[in-house]
């Protein structure tokens, strides 16, 4: 990873094949992928490499957000996830292009060590996504999701 990036972590109390659940089913994906009070919709959800996904966002003021399909460039089983908006489902190329992400999932002694990357094309579009709240933003993302399946795991 380079300084073009923006990157959070954080350890999961569930194993990582309940945190891959969480991911891959749309209907646990869209529980915890925005920050409450957004309501996250699910068009498209092909999980697997090669396969499109468009989400819908819709934000408490009745905003609606929908930037379009992405790709998913590769899926490996419990261990990482890595998609782009520059592409939809088929290598198809998209108008714009903003960022791609690595999404890891590792053992840890106490669960799983869930990473994602933001990866950027030059220091602008870095900038623009701090500036946008990546940091709050994916990190309250991940700690809901942390919620969930910590909740399912532990009871």
């Amino acid at each position: 990873m380079t300084e073009k990036d923006l990157t959070i972590s954080r350890v999961i109390r569930a194993p990582r094949a309940t945190v891959w659940k969480a991911r891959k089913e749309p209907e646990h994906f869209v529980k915890w992928w925005a920050p409450t009070p957004v309501v996250t919709t699910s068009n498209k959800h092909d999980f697997f490499t090669e396969g499109g996904f468009d989400t819908t966002m819709k934000l408490k003021d009745g905003t609606v957000m929908n930037e379009g399909e992405g790709c998913f460039l590769e899926v490996v089983e419990n261990e990482r996830i890595v998609f782009t908006d520059a592409l939809q489902g088929g290598w198809r190329p998209n108008e714009q292009a903003f960022f791609s992400a690595v999404i890891t999932l590792k053992e840890h002694a106490e669960g799983t060590l869930y990473t994602a990357t933001a990866l950027h094309k030059n220091d602008e579009d870095r900038q623009k996504h701090a500036e946008m709240g990546f940091v709050d933003g994916w990190g309250t993302a991940l700690n809901q999701l942390a919620d969930m399946v910590e909740e399912e795991t532990n009871g």
